[in-house]
């Protein structure tokens, strides 16, 4: 509207100048009649012209109001608590190989799912709710195989927690939560689609974080809960265009020796033992874990592109034999985010047989279980907005500390382990 009548008013002023031209020129000296003719006609295709675009413009005007008066009656129709509410999920499709030595190959497809939301309460109090595929429950993957002659695929409670920030450096948190510890770069010596149980309070001011964690494994009538009880601190500091983080960790498991606190009944490579279980527990874990973490971080941009460096540390200081300590280290270049991004990486990690609680280890790496080690190549380009295509190629070994008996082969140490996963990423 505002830009026609930019345009009307210059013609008018020059419709108006024509005619006080043509004015002049008649007064001042005699002119030929088709001269005069001539400019009647201009003056005259000038003023329609203007009317024409007059009428345009009130045209214009009355359809912006109509469509303001339309915008503002959607807007009323709403109820109040829909801007409460961001809604936000992913879809992944996966093809994966696994190629373990003396055991046969194996070629699926997996899909994932998550959908869920954050809920603002009040100023000072949200909460989020997520629901996610997944293959009985298993804390560790929400992947479902398409196999089962196309059956429904089940979804489970991800997410379900309330978190109220009382103070821009304090947060509680209760519930089935996101980890509230920081994990170094790409460190999976805890497997990133865990969510913990429980309550957790975080404190972050200036470079300075902190936390501290209560996490429920498994609740008994009888013999005590195994719970996780753990805290945090570290520093993150900006140096120039880089930045550097510095962390330590305390993970003390409470009530998990001489108990099987294991999801399907697998201890996922941690040593058991017969001798000296709870009732109704055998086979159970031979050793306690208080795990100690100390983990590094550097990043800078090179190129453009952002570096990033990680190393991450943990010794269990309460393991009866030598297999007690995990390390992780690697490195990622450029980051996959906007369309036509793209990012690549490596890391090596060795995780002994009792360094972790191996219900917490990755459900990829080394066939899911501690006792392993090995480098992970890791690749992914950004196709569009929100759709991302990632490759990342295991090269492992399992069994590392304790042999494993393979029928017609014997006793294998150092087993080699290969899992190559091609994933298309789908984000809302």
């Amino acid at each position: 509207m505002q830009s026609m009548k930019k345009v009307s008013g210059p013609l008018m002023m020059r419709t108006l100048g024509v005619g006080a031209a043509v004015a002049a020129v008649l007064a001042v000296s005699p002119a030929r009649a088709d001269e005069v003719s001539e400019l009647k006609a201009a003056v005259q295709a000038l003023q329609k012209r203007l009317d024409t675009l007059e009428s345009q413009a009130k045209v214009t005007e009355e359809t912006n109001d109509r469509q303001t008066d339309q915008i503002a009656q959607a807007k009323s129709n709403v109820p109040g608590w829909v801007p409460n509410f961001n809604f936000k999920g992913d879809l992944r499709y996966r093809n994966e190989n696994i190629d373990q030595e003396y055991a046969p190959g194996r070629n699926r497809d997996r899909i994932r799912v998550r959908a869920g939301f954050v809920a603002k309460v009040n100023d000072t109090i949200s909460t989020e709710l997520q629901l996610a595929s997944s293959e009985g429950g298993d804390p560790r993957s929400s992947n479902q195989t398409l196999t089962g002659e196309n059956t429904r695929k089940s979804v489970n409670i991800d997410l379900a927690y309330a978190e109220w920030k009382p103070h821009a450096d304090w947060k509680l948190t209760a519930g089935k939560m996101k980890y509230p510890w920081v994990r170094p770069g790409q460190s999976i010596l805890f497997d990133g689609d865990i969510n913990p149980e429980g309550l957790a309070v975080n404190f972050n001011h200036g470079a300075f974080f902190a936390s501290s964690f209560y996490n429920i494994l498994e609740e008994r009538s009888t013999t005590g809960e195994s719970t996780l009880f753990g805290g945090q601190v570290g520093w993150k500091q900006a140096i120039g265009t880089a930045s550097v983080t510095l962390g330590a960790s305390l993970f003390d498991f409470n009530s998990v020796q001489h108990r099987n606190p294991f999801f399907n009944a697998s201890s996922n490579g941690n040593t058991t033992t017969t001798v000296g279980c709870f009732p109704g527990q055998s086979p159970c874990l031979l050793n306690d874990y208080n795990l100690i973490e100390g983990f590094a971080e550097y990043s800078v941009p090179v190129a453009g592109r952002p570096l990033s460096l990680y190393a991450d540390y943990i010794k269990n200081d309460a393991a009866v034999n030598s297999y007690d300590t995990a390390y992780s280290a690697g490195i990622q270049y450029g980051r996959a985010s906007n369309p036509r991004t793209w990012e690549i990486g490596y890391f090596y990690q060795k995780v002994e047989k009792d360094s972790l609680n191996a219900q917490f280890v990755d459900s990829d790496f080394a066939g899911g279980n501690s006792d392993g080690k090995g480098g992970v190549f890791k690749a992914a380009y950004a196709f569009a907005r929100n759709w991302t295509l990632n490759l990342t190629y295991f090269m492992n070994k399992t069994n590392i500390d304790v042999p494993v008996t393979v029928a017609g082969v014997g006793s294998i140490r150092d087993r080699d382990y290969k899992r190559l996963q091609v994933d298309m990423n789908f984000k809302y």
